[in-house]
């Protein structure tokens, strides 16, 4: 509402005259409390039109300076929407050459490699070993099930391909089972000294925090026994009063006698004695309670700490308890999984019918894969509180990745992010070979003329126009086999490419809702920066394009962890389509060619349709 922007739309030149109060907030912003002072002594009267050249130009001037202010105003904001306009505009850019984009391989293959560059290093420095990378690679891409064989997760390759001495011979039956069992020990010994190591480190980590909150509670329980001891006749707290107050503020769950009690207040000093004895005690109880529950989660079982009690045995004897029940539990794993030759174990047994199964006298490495990836997995009994009846619960019995991480020691960074590469490269050929063979096989009795465009037109750049011509009118399994390997592996493109098109959409989508959300706390909270002395909309840009940063790098890695595992739930809308309909427009251009109908016969069927 510009006071010359209204006069200009709504006035009529020459004619029509506007009138500005003293009370508009231009006047009183620029001076107009003074003139209505110098008004009212005046005596002037307020219906009296002023007219004047001056208050003229200072009205015209005084608005050149707000709408000034107001661009500038706008023109701020604007530049805060410019930084999160730009991010829209390539994320939305990315996703639109998502939805066109034929063939999206390279593009994933790309974003597969720079993961695997920056991850494979880092984990490779860390100070606990390879096993974090071999856990990550698990994660990502577990053994995969196929037709009719099995492509392994990496340490599951590594641990064949040890047993197999890295040779393409086969392994005989008996040499197949003596190695598996070798391979599961080795496995459970490999597991127990990481976990021992862990379990040290967890209890020098528990010792360390122990003495911090240990000396900050003693500290508190001196401060409070001096309180008592400086109080003067005031204080009429009760003995028991004295005690609540203590548990508080030591915050352990301390307990005196009676005669404790009264000694808090009749001779605080020598109560201190007991009472710090007492925290001493449960800190360690606590501490210990704590980290028996982590070793158990990291073991998965429960370990014993009978004959002790937590509450009065010293640190040094409980710490060796807890690495002795864990090496007892080891110890029994061993018993109990491999066992000996006579009494053989879990591990053992579900060998000898893995192989019974099998039924091959020669094992290859397709039939190992089998045998590794039933050794892990068992079974307890357990009951169930609701109904009460026994059930069988799956549990893990052992872990490959602690092995195969010994496999790693002693080699080159690049060598092993090279390998990791080419197998995770060789699970997404693996993969769409699978849907390949999966669609040839479903489109048996189906010509390719039949298929939608978008498959035909990959299948004519993939064979070539002549060969397509040749083979359009043939069913699918009349081809010859090289015809139907190359067909194979376009529609087998072609279906992995629509899995990666809607992964690709589903994780834009989830990570740029909470990315938009993130963005508008950032611009909420950044005028703070003000107070630092820092321009908020230099910050804001530069705080932006890190997160946004953050934002690609999240893309990446979720598209990574997902790819090999990830299962449309829809199946048709990756798979080629039947394009029923095909040879309409052929039969449209042969009805065009008949004579037309004649004048009376389009007469008749006009008066005909009028009667109805």
């Amino acid at each position: 509402n510009q006071l010359r922007g209204r006069a200009a739309r709504q006035g009529d030149p020459g004619s029509s005259r506007f009138y500005l109060s003293l009370e508009d907030d231009l006047m009183v912003r620029f001076g107009g409390q003074q003139m209505e002072s110098m008004l009212s002594r005046l005596r002037v009267d307020d219906a009296l039109p002023i007219e004047n050249n001056l208050v003229s130009r200072i009205v015209e001037s005084s608005q050149t300076r707000v709408e000034g202010a107001n661009f500038d105003v706008r023109k701020h904001l604007l530049e805060y929407d410019d930084v999160l306009n730009t991010q829209r505009g390539k994320i939305y850019g990315q996703r639109d050459r998502i939805f066109i984009k034929d063939d999206l391989n390279d593009d994933v293959t790309e974003m597969l490699k720079t993961e695997v560059l920056q991850r494979v290093p880092e984990a490779l420095a860390d100070e606990g070993g390879p096993w974090k990378l071999l856990a990550w690679l698990e994660q990502i891409q577990p053994s995969l099930p196929l037709h009719n064989s099995i492509f392994p997760s990496y340490s599951i390759r590594l641990i064949a391909e040890q047993m197999m001495g890295r040779k393409s011979a086969n392994l005989t039956r008996q040499q197949a089972q003596a190695a598996l069992l070798k391979v599961s020990a080795e496995a459970i010994k490999a597991e127990e000294e990481h976990t021992l190591a862990s379990v040290n480190h967890l209890l020098d980590q528990s010792l360390t925090r122990m003495e911090e909150q240990l000396e900050e509670r003693l500290d508190t329980l001196d401060a409070f026994i001096e309180g008592i001891e400086d109080g003067d006749e005031s204080d009429t707290r009760s003995p028991q009063q004295l005690a609540e107050e203590l548990v508080q503020v030591v915050r352990l769950p301390i307990r005196l006698n009676n005669a404790q009690i009264r000694e808090l207040r009749d001779d605080p000093r020598a109560a201190a004695e007991t009472v710090r004895d007492q925290i001493e005690k449960v800190m360690t109880g606590l501490t210990i309670a704590r980290l028996v529950g982590a070793v158990q989660r990291l073991i998965r079982e429960e370990i014993g700490l009978a004959g002790i009690s937590l509450n009065d045995a010293d640190w040094d004897d409980l710490s060796d308890q807890v690495i002795e029940a864990v090496e007892n539990t080891f110890a029994n794993r061993l018993e109990r999984f491999i066992g000996d030759a006579e009494t053989p174990g879990q591990i053992a047994s579900d060998l000898e019918k893995g192989l019974d199964r099998l039924d091959k006298e020669t094992l290859d490495t397709s039939d190992l894969y089998r045998l590794l990836l039933t050794i892990p997995q068992g079974r307890r009994a357990d009951f169930d509180r609701k109904t009460h009846r026994r059930i069988w619960v799956r549990t893990t019995r052992i872990t490959f990745i602690y092995a195969a991480a010994k496999l790693l020691e002693n080699r080159e960074t690049e060598e092993i992010t090279q390998e990791v590469l080419t197998h995770l490269q060789g699970a997404q050929a693996a993969i769409r070979q699978v849907w390949g063979e999966s669609e040839i096989n479903r489109l048996g009795a189906v010509r390719p003329a039949d298929l939608d465009a978008t498959a035909r037109a990959g299948l004519r750049k993939a064979l070539g126009e002549s060969a397509f011509a040749e083979i359009r009118s043939q069913s699918f399994n009349t081809l010859p086999e090289v015809q139907q390997n190359q067909i194979e592996a376009e529609l087998g493109r072609q279906a992995i490419t629509q899995i990666y098109r809607q992964l690709l959409l589903r994780v834009i989508s989830e990570l740029w809702v909470e990315y938009l959300t993130q963005m508008e706390a950032l611009r909420v909270s950044i005028g703070l920066e003000a107070y630092a002395q820092r321009d908020p909309l230099v910050q804001y840009k530069n705080k932006a394009f890190e997160m946004f940063q953050g934002l690609l790098r999240d893309m990446r890695m979720s598209l990574v962890t997902r790819m090999f595992t990830y299962r449309p739930r829809d199946l048709s809308s990756v798979q080629s389509n039947i394009n029923e309909v095909e040879d309409a427009p052929a039969l449209v251009a042969e009805a065009a060619t008949e004579a037309p109908p004649s004048e009376d016969t389009t007469a008749k069927k006009k008066r005909g349709r009028r009667r109805r």
